[in-house]
C-alpha cells in the first residue's frame, strides 16, 4: 500500500497519508484498503460519493485532532456525514457547541408546532365497526372545529353558550347585590348568602339551566366517544368541565334542601363558576392563545422552580420578620408568610408592614429579591413564546408554499413572505 492516499469525494480530490488516517482506528477511513468497494484499481483512487465541503473538516480532524465545521452548513447534514465516516461528536470543539446543538432545540420546537397545529387530529379506536365510525365523527365535531362546516358551527354555538352563561352569572350577581344592599337590615347573614346563590324562578334561572344542560350533554358525549378515557382525564379543561357539571347538579340538589349547610352551598356554587374556564376553548380558533398556553406548558420546569424558590424564600423572610416584628403586626407565622409572598411579588397591599428599622431593612431586601426572582422566569416564558410564534409563522409559510405548488405546479417564482 502506498504511503500517499488519494481520496476523491464528490469529484474533489484530497491527498493525505496512511499514517494520518490510522490515528483513529475505529473510523471508516482508517479501515480502507485496496480490496474495499470504494477503491478504483485503474486510477488507484478511493472514491466516495459524499459531500466534499464537509469532508474538508473531516480530514482536518484526522490531521489536527480537533473537529470543527463551517457555520453555513446544515447541522443535520453534518451529522449524516459523520455517521457515514463513523466519527463521534465527542471531539467537537467548544466554539462549535452552540451552533451544533442549538438545532436540537429548534427541531424539538418544530415538532411541537407540527404536532399541535398542523397534524390532523386522529382518534384511534381498538375495533372498527359502524359504532366506532359514529363515535369518531361525533368526536371530530366536538373536538376539531376544522374537520367540517358543521363542527365549526357547533364550536361557535358552544362558545356562544359559554359567553351567555357567564354573562347571566354577572347580571345575576349585580341584581342580587343591589337587592341585598337594600334589604341588608332585614336579612340574616346565612340567609343572605343563600339568597345570592340560589337561582330564581325567572329568565335568569331558565337560561342558566338550559346552558348547564347543554354543557352536560357536550361533556357526556365527549367522554362517551373518547377512545382512551385516561387521555380524557389528562386534559385540564376536561377536568374543569366535569367538576362544573357535578357542581351544577350538586347546587341544584342543595337548593332543593334549604336546611343544608352554608359551606356546602358555597362550595357547590364555586364549582359551577368553573365554567368560566371554558373560555380557553377559544384556543381552537385563536392560534396566539394556543401558543401562549403551549409556551407556559413548555416552561413548566422553570415555573415549578420559581414556585419552589418563592416558597423557600417566603419561609425564610417570613420567619425572620416574625422574630423582628413579633410585638407588631407579625404576631403569627402565617401572617408573616403572607406578607413575604405579597412583598416578593411586588403587590404590597399595605395591610401589615414592619415598623422597626431592622424590619424595614429586611422588607427592602425582600422586595429587591422578589424583583430579581420574578424577572428570570418571565423572560424565559417570553422567549419561549417568541420562539414558538416564529416557528409557527415559518411552518405556516412552508405549508402555504406547498399548497400553492399543489394548486399551480408551473409557478416557481413567487415567494410568500413570513409575517411575524
Amino acid at each position: 500500500m502506498f504511503e500517499k492516499v488519494i481520496i476523491n469525494v464528490g469529484g474533489q480530490t484530497f491527498v493525505t497519508k496512511t499514517s494520518t488516517l490510522q490515528r483513529y482506528p475505529d473510523t471508516k477511513l482508517a479501515n480502507i484498503s485496496e480490496t474495499c468497494e470504494h477503491f478504483d484499481k485503474t486510477t488507484e483512487v478511493y472514491y466516495f460519493d459524499r459531500n466534499p465541503l464537509i469532508f474538508q473538516s473531516v480530514l482536518d480532524y484526522y490531521r489536527t485532532g480537533k473537529l470543527h465545521f463551517l457555520s453555513n452548513i446544515c447541522v443535520e447534514q453534518i451529522r449524516d456525514e459523520l455517521q457515514f465516516w463513523e466519527i463521534s461528536t465527542t471531539d467537537l470543539g467548544p466554539c462549535c457547541w452552540k451552533y451544533f446543538y442549538t438545532v436540537d432545540s429548534d427541531l424539538r420546537t418544530c415538532r411541537v408546532i407540527d404536532t399541535y397545529f398542523f397534524q390532523r387530529q386522529c382518534f384511534h379506536y381498538s375495533s372498527k365497526s359502524s359504532l366506532t365510525n359514529v363515535k369518531s365523527r361525533i368526536l371530530n365535531v366536538l373536538e376539531n372545529p376544522r374537520s367540517s362546516k358543521f363542527a365549526l358551527v357547533w364550536q361557535i354555538f358552544y362558545l356562544s353558550v359559554v359567553c351567555l352563561a357567564i354573562l347571566v352569572s354577572v347580571i345575576q350577581s349585580f341584581e342580587l347585590t343591589e337587592k341585598n344592599m337594600k334589604e341588608i337590615k332585614n336579612v340574616k347573614s346565612e340567609e343572605d348568602v343563600k339568597e345570592r346563590l340560589t337561582d330564581h324562578d325567572n329568565w335568569i334561572g331558565v337560561v342558566t339551566h338550559v346552558c348547564n344542560v347543554i354543557f352536560t350533554l357536550e361533556t357526556s358525549l365527549r367522554f362517551a366517544t373518547c377512545p382512551c378515557k385516561l387521555d380524557f382525564f389528562r386534559s385540564f379543561l376536561n377536568i374543569v368541565d366535569i367538576m362544573s357539571v357535578f357542581g351544577y347538579f350538586a347546587h341544584v340538589i342543595v337548593c332543593a334542601f334549604p336546611d343544608s349547610s352554608e359551606s356546602f352551598f358555597i362550595f357547590s356554587y364555586a364549582l359551577v363558576i368553573l365554567r368560566g374556564f371554558r373560555f380557553f376553548r377559544l384556543e381552537r380558533f385563536i392560534e396566539g392563545l394556543r401558543i401562549m398556553l403551549l409556551s407556559i406548558k413548555q416552561s413548566k420546569k422553570m415555573l415549578f422552580l420559581l414556585v419552589l424558590i418563592l416558597l423557600i424564600s417566603s419561609i425564610i423572610f417570613g420567619i425572620t420578620m416574625h422574630l423582628l416584628e413579633m410585638d407588631g403586626d407579625f404576631t403569627d407565622p402565617t401572617s408573616s408568610f403572607y406578607w413575604a409572598i405579597i412583598t416578593m411579588t411586588t403587590i404590597g397591599y399595605g395591610d401589615i408592614y414592619p415598623k422597626t428599622k431592622c424590619g424595614q431593612i429586611l422588607a427592602s431586601v425582600c422586595a429587591t429579591f422578589g424583583l430579581f426572582l420574578l424577572s428570570m422566569p418571565i423572560a424565559v416564558v417570553a422567549n419561549t413564546f417568541t420562539d414558538l410564534y416564529k416557528r409557527y409563522c415559518e411552518h405556516q409559510c412552508h405549508e402555504l408554499r406547498q399548497n400553492k405548488r399543489t394548486w399551480c405546479k408551473n409557478d416557481t417564482t413567487e415567494l410568500i413572505p413570513i409575517k411575524y
